[in-house]
This record gives C-alpha cells, sequence and structure tokens, in this order.
C-alpha cells in the first residue's frame, strides 16, 4: 500500500506546482539542439555495444568455454 501512495503523491505535488500553462516557445535552436541530443546518444550507445560486444554475447551464449591453454598430446 505504502509503495502505492508514494508515486500518487508524488504526482499530486508535481501537479500543484507546475504551471498549467508555460508562455513559451521552441525556436530553431533549440530543436536542433535536441536533434544532435538523440544523435549523440544513439552513437554513445552504438559505441559502447561495439567496445562490449564479446561480453554480451559470451553471457547469452549457450556454449562452454573451452579453455585454449590445454596441452593436447
Amino acid at each position: 500500500m505504502k509503495l502505492f501512495l508514494r508515486p500518487i503523491t508524488l504526482l499530486a505535488l508535481a501537479l500543484f506546482l507546475l504551471p498549467l500553462c508555460a508562455y513559451s516557445y521552441i525556436d530553431l535552436g533549440s530543436g536542433s539542439y535536441i536533434i544532435q541530443l538523440i544523435i549523440a546518444a544513439f552513437v554513445g550507445i552504438t559505441f559502447s555495444l561495439k567496445i562490449y560486444w564479446k561480453k554480451i554475447r559470451a553471457r547469452f551464449s549457450k556454449k562452454e568455454k573451452v579453455d585454449k591453454n590445454i596441452d593436447v598430446q
């Protein structure tokens, strides 16, 4: 019950504290900045996946790891 009341309380406080109308606009500079943020996030996520791809793939693979240091005679 307490877990349910906490989000409702926060939502009620936000509704009372925030204004209904924000007399403002988004100019062209803001739009290009938002596009840059989206592109940067995409490139960052892609780069991170590229770096950690082998670890991610190894975690989900079902094959057992084979030790390459074992001498076979």
